[in-house]
């Protein structure tokens, strides 16, 4: 589904000059030999680099979306070491006065992304990676807060969200009513979603009496896959305390979640590590995954692709061609 869906800003490039200068602060001694674009994320800019005398190569990440995300990045990163494969950060992420750019550098982590890899394999192979992305969330979710909300750099709660159906309501007027959203979409549709939400919103507090660290961006284009098992999560920026419903309705988008075999085996694996599934875990995934469609289609810098997709996932959950 990303296929179609351009960067809001168009990604960095650094020249090698640039790229030695940063990873040579972080690692001093090391030198960087080559640089190339990693694909598969929309906001910052990613290099793979290759060091002189080393083995294996480095990420360069350059913030661009939110420079203040950089550092709640790093603190998840600690935060989840060792029950979820997240790659280590070789240095704290850094500001460089000169070219006023935020960065890190972060290790290598192995695998292809998972969106790459999943469509290619037979049922027996789907299921399988499917067990392991189960498990891995439920690794995640097994972090606990005292509360919902975003995090700060520190992880702790700077501003608390309302979660059912007070809380969908409000966000989907906010974005397609208050926001632009709602002319993407149409009027029909739109009446039809706050509608939606005012029936529906409730069932989703069946999945909200703990509050849990989310990834908040967690799919096929931020995990990294091989053999048979996920590999790497990555890209934390999005991450908040609150329900799980959100990471799966992320997972869950087509393709993946069109795939009976995948999506069986997310289940098993899940249940399996200790997460607990209500019994109509889809339906709250996909009802939940509205808040970020309606934001899709309220931002500013949303490309052609990416309000075409967000309106038509919102009408297919809700149910209306309008």
């Amino acid at each position: 589904m990303r296929e179609g869906w351009q960067r809001g800003q168009q990604a960095l490039a650094p020249g090698l000059d640039l790229v030695r200068d940063l990873v040579g602060r972080a690692l001093p001694g090391a030198r960087a030999l080559a640089a190339a674009p990693v694909a598969g994320g929309l906001a910052n800019t990613n290099l793979r680099v290759t060091l002189a005398g080393a083995a294996d190569p480095v990420l360069l990440r350059i913030y661009q979306r939110d420079q203040a995300e950089a550092a709640k990045e790093a603190a998840l990163h600690a935060l989840v070491a060792g029950r979820v494969p997240v790659p280590r950060f070789l240095a704290r992420p850094g500001l460089d006065d000169a070219s006023g750019l935020h960065f890190a550098v972060l290790e290598w982590m192995p695998g292809d992304r998972m969106e790459t890899v999943v469509p290619g394999l037979d049922p027996a192979a789907a299921a399988a990676v499917g067990r392991s992305a189960g498990a891995v969330l439920a690794a995640i979710h097994a972090v606990g807060f005292p509360a919902a909300g975003f995090l700060g750099p520190n992880l702790d709660i700077v501003h608390p969200v309302v979660g059912g159906r007070a809380g969908l309501e409000g966000f989907l007027r906010r974005c397609l009513v208050d926001g632009p959203g709602g002319a993407r979409l149409g009027p029909a549709a739109t009446d039809a979603a706050l509608a939606f939400a005012a029936a529906e919103g409730d069932r989703l507090a069946a999945w909200e009496t703990r509050a849990c660290l989310v990834h908040g961006d967690f799919n096929g284009s931020n995990l990294l896959a091989a053999a048979g098992r996920v590999t790497a999560v990555l890209d934390w920026e999005f991450a908040f305390a609150g329900w799980p419903a959100f990471d799966f309705g992320n997972l869950l988008r087509p393709p993946a979640g069109d795939d009976a075999s995948f999506v069986a085996g997310v289940e098993v694996g899940y249940r399996a590590a200790g997460g607990h599934l209500p019994a109509d875990w889809r339906r709250l995934a996909a009802i939940a995954d509205l808040y970020a469609w309606a934001d899709f289609l309220a931002r500013p810098d949303a490309t052609p692709g990416l309000v075409r997709d967000a309106a038509a996932m919102i009408r297919r959950t809700i149910g209306s061609g309008g």
